[in-house]
């Protein structure tokens, strides 16, 4: 079988890209241009399809429900947490006072890998000026329980001005949530 060059008319072999005696290239032609467009479409029409079955499958294996998705606490990578308490207590030890001052929260939700997390607990006054900070691995304050856990202790041996508490939580060096709370001052003895 042979084909005829467009441009010269010289009939040339049916597998050739170019015309060998005036170098015309076959795949400008209109039927080469056809066929590419109909592979191409081919190609468009299978991923459109593919498409399609894996959104159909996500529906179907979600419900159909997105709304009211809540993850189980082994799913969550995140930390959520209400502080309850900013507390305090001193110590004598040869004739000087401490004062150690702590924040309780309930965790509400905490990672089942808690490799890499870190709570930073920030103290500050009303002027907003950071009065003291402690910084533990979430492994070393997280337990199971249903009460307000205890961290964040920091002891000074001065009585310290407190207006309000940060909790920061850091993963891998990044902060991923802040909380912060008004310190109750009538409950640090020390202020009464």
């Amino acid at each position: 079988m042979s084909k005829t060059c467009p441009k010269c008319g010289k009939e040339q072999a049916d597998d050739v890209k170019f015309c060998m005696d005036c170098g015309y290239s076959f795949s400008n032609s209109p039927s080469a241009k056809n066929s590419g467009l109909l592979s191409n479409g081919k190609i468009f029409l299978a991923i459109i399809a593919v498409i399609l079955i894996f959104g159909a499958a996500f529906i179907l294996t979600s419900g159909g429900n997105t709304n009211n998705v809540t993850a189980d606490v082994d799913d969550v990578d995140h930390v959520d947490l209400t502080i309850t308490d900013v507390l305090d207590y001193d110590s004598s030890y040869d004739n000087k006072t401490s004062y150690t001052i702590y924040t309780e929260a309930l965790f509400l939700d905490v990672p089942s890998d808690m490799k890499g997390y870190v709570v930073k607990t920030k103290y500050y006054d009303k002027n907003n000026t950071l009065l003291g900070q402690e910084s533990e691995k979430l492994s070393n304050v997280y337990y199971d329980s249903d009460y307000s856990i205890s961290f964040g202790y920091y002891t000074s041996y001065k009585k310290l001005d407190l207006d309000h508490v940060n909790v920061e939580i850091v993963k891998s060096g990044e902060t991923i949530d802040n909380f912060t709370a008004k310190i109750d001052r009538n409950k640090i003895d020390y202020l009464n």
